[in-house]
């Protein structure tokens, strides 16, 4: 299980060498040390997983150089989301006894209002694996790009795993890794065969969880030992175009988690129906038979009570449960939010609509039994 990010933060002290503020015609921090090897991200030996979309740009650190960018195609206007990729990972295997991945925190996430920038390092060898937290030199919400270094130092000799996890809330792409010359690689252990794509809103996105290991969506994978792929998305209202980013993921089990920003922003309930009966039309007509979980609203603390709500939230909690039992779909399945968190405010961050830490680990464990496939 990987450990509280906030707390191995403190208790580790983990200590990022060699930040570098770099905008513009900032030098590179890439090793001109001849004891040192630098694997690109292009490397055969590199494998990726739990992303959306994968594309090789160049690089603005380092003349002629290459970054592994991720992207999840979808976005919301003024906050640069498509960018931040919560859990995807960066993943090899090798005998090095010398390990530092090059990290670059690029500019694409734009958002005035909201950053995570915590993502986490994770060395597996004999017995339990080694978690650290790697971040940005900056964790306000605006800040300027940054070459992040992570060492990752092996417990031993032999060859080790290693993953970069990547946070939730801030867009990073990957430089490659440096490690003593002469070192050897192998194919890294594959992750899990079955992909669990979650589709929605803040809440899936991951905020305000304190770290990407805390969110709902990263616990449910890790408990049925699943694949993820985040599409949740800060502030998305429910709507129809989003289904053929979903239905390209091929998911082998999805859940739909929409509705609180459609009562928070006060749209009509008949917009709503129409929005959710149009989504799963185009992500039936692409998956027939694929598992989906359609999640009602969690429970609010009766204190967010927003402004431009146009009808009470059980309203739109009852359309969807009208949606899935009138659509007769044997492996369509209705999960009640209020039965996920208990109905106390302890479980909530100030911004009540969001879950804390308690909140997202109680969620998550009974999330996770209801959609786990025998």
């Amino acid at each position: 299980m990987i450990h509280d990010a906030q707390r191995l933060l403190s208790r580790c002290g983990f200590v990022l060498v060699g930040l570098l503020s770099l905008w513009g015609g900032a030098v590179s921090a890439l090793s001109q040390d001849p004891t040192v090897r630098l694997v690109g991200p292009e490397d055969g030996m590199i494998r990726y997983s739990d992303y959306v979309h994968l594309e090789f740009v160049m690089s603005p650190v380092h003349a002629k150089a290459k970054l592994a960018r991720f992207d999840r195609l979808l976005d919301i206007p003024g906050k640069g989301y498509r960018y931040d990729n919560p859990g995807a990972r960066v993943r090899f295997r090798t005998d090095a006894a010398r390990v530092k991945a090059l990290l670059y925190f690029n500019e694409l996430h734009v958002s005035a209002s909201a950053r995570n920038s915590l993502g986490l390092a994770v060395i597996s060898g004999a017995g339990h694996p080694t978690v650290t937290v790697f971040h940005t030199r900056e964790l306000k919400t605006k800040r300027a790009p940054e070459t992040v270094e992570v060492p990752m130092t092996p417990g031993g000799t032999g060859f080790h795993d290693y993953e970069l996890i990547l946070p939730y809330g801030d867009s990073v792409d990957f430089q490659g890794v440096e490690v003593n010359v002469g070192a050897k690689f192998e194919e890294p252990p594959a992750r899990p065969k079955t992909r669990y794509v979650a589709y929605g809103d803040s809440i899936t996105h991951g905020f305000t969880a304190s770290a990407v290991d805390k969110s709902y969506a990263f616990l449910v994978a890790q408990k049925n030992d699943w694949q993820l792929v985040n599409l949740g998305l800060g502030g998305r209202a429910s709507n129809v175009p989003d289904a053929k980013v979903v239905a390209a993921m091929q998911g082998d089990v999805i859940s739909v988690f929409m509705g609180v920003n459609d009562w928070q922003g006060g749209a009509p309930l008949e917009r709503y129906r129409g929005n959710m009966m149009g989504f799963l039309d185009v992500l039936r007509a692409a998956q027939p038979k694929v598992p989906i979980y359609c999640l009602t609203s969690l429970w609010v603390p009766p204190s967010w009570n927003p402004k431009g709500q146009v009808a009470g939230l059980e309203s739109y909690r009852k359309l969807l449960r009208e949606i899935v039992t009138t659509r007769n779909d044997a492996n369509l399945h209705l999960v009640e939010g209020p039965d996920l968190i208990d109905h106390d405010a302890t479980f909530f961050d100030p911004v009540a609509v969001h879950p804390n830490d308690k909140g997202f680990a109680q969620m998550s464990e009974r999330l996770a039994q209801q959609i786990r496939q025998k």
